[in-house]
């Protein structure tokens, strides 16, 4: 009597259809999805229907007065914001922004300063007609990429462009430094590149000990950064310097932070930072980098990574790389850092060493 046909080959067409229907899917998320997702945001940030929205719901009749749009097309296109969960319907058939529109599509507020996507829209609404709809030209060598505000910022104005979408997405890193970063104990921290301030003002409130910050930026982001720190009465703790952090020696301190500065930067650029780092600490003082993950914990590409990516391929010489991640293990060990380790979490890991 033959053995019964195992139940997994059956119907190995359908196997092969399964496998063939989840590269279809993904096929069609980068054919279709990012082309509805981007012009959709796009065009509901242009009517300003987000904030139309912001403060109660409104009928379809109400929002095509408020925005100037023939009712009927208005109709079409907020059906599909409630498809794509960005807006509902209540029991009276006004439209809403659902919580997710609420958190990632209004502008920047104390509710959601720290984790808004609503400031890269903005940006993107603007560089993708001027960048990335020419991509085959700028890979041709007929065109470069051009940020829309001087690089480096030479103004306040320039500077609040770019910090704005910096501390937009600052929730998670600043939480993985404030849950783990090795800070006891330190009385002075060097944050290099701190950004507005925002990760240095929670590290101060989570360590009594560190009686100084010292934060480095760009001249023209110096003020941006003292109001931010004395808005929350840390101006005694948190002081912001202009210094080259290429080319400047880094002062004397306990620890260096670099806070989404170096994933960019191939593994020669970083230890070049970090060589600098090393010779500002004593013996003890430790090392702290906190990177963006090209893949999250769940091996899901990280766009966010990719899309400061994409702009590089536009420059040269491009000081961008993808890393294999554990080569700071490497960078550590050639400047005499020790005990290193890491810690992974929501998309960013934490690498921590201490000078021998």
């Amino acid at each position: 009597m033959s053995s019964p046909v195992p139940a997994a080959a059956e119907h190995p067409a359908d196997v092969l259809d399964d496998a063939l229907y989840e590269q279809y899917v993904r096929a069609c998320d980068m054919t279709y999805r990012g082309t509805v997702d981007l012009f959709v945001l796009k065009a509901a940030y242009e009517l300003g229907l987000f904030g139309h929205l912001a403060e109660q719901p409104q009928s379809v009749e109400a929002l095509a007065t408020a925005t100037g749009s023939r009712l009927n097309r208005l109709v079409k296109f907020t059906d599909m914001l409630v498809e794509m969960e960005l807006l509902t319907r209540d029991a009276e058939g006004r439209l809403a922004l659902t919580p997710f529109a609420r958190q990632f599509f209004l502008p920047p507020n104390p509710a959601n300063e720290n984790l808004t996507m609503e400031p890269f829209v903005r940006y993107a609404v603007t560089i993708m007609e001027r960048y990335h709809l020419h991509l085959a030209k700028v890979i041709r060598g007929e065109m470069d990429f051009t940020a829309l505000t001087p690089w480096p910022p030479r103004t306040r104005e320039d500077s609040a462009f770019y910090e704005e979408i910096h501390r937009s997405n600052n929730h998670f890193v600043r939480n993985l430094l404030v849950e783990e970063a090795d800070l006891e104990g330190v009385t002075h921290l060097l944050d290099v590149g701190g950004g507005n301030g925002d990760i240095a003002i929670a590290l101060a409130k989570r360590f009594p000990s560190i009686e100084r910050i010292t934060l480095v930026n760009l001249p023209s982001a110096l003020e941006i950064v003292r109001d931010n720190v004395a808005a929350h009465g840390l101006s005694d703790r948190i002081v912001p310097v202009a210094l080259d952090m290429y080319r400047d020696p880094y002062p004397a301190c306990d620890a260096v932070l670099f806070a989404r500065i170096l994933y960019p930067f191939n593994a020669q650029v970083c230890a070049m930072l970090l060589g600098k780092a090393q010779a500002a600490l004593p013996s003890g003082g430790r090392v702290i980098v906190a990177d963006m993950l090209l893949r999250d914990e769940r091996g899901l590409a990280n766009y966010d990574y990719l899309a400061h990516f994409l702009t590089s391929v536009g420059v040269d010489p491009a000081m961008m790389t993808f890393k294999r991640q554990d080569e700071y293990f490497d960078v550590f060990q050639q400047l005499g850092l020790v005990e290193a380790r890491k810690v992974e979490r929501h998309g960013h890991v934490l690498y921590q060493a201490r000078k021998g």
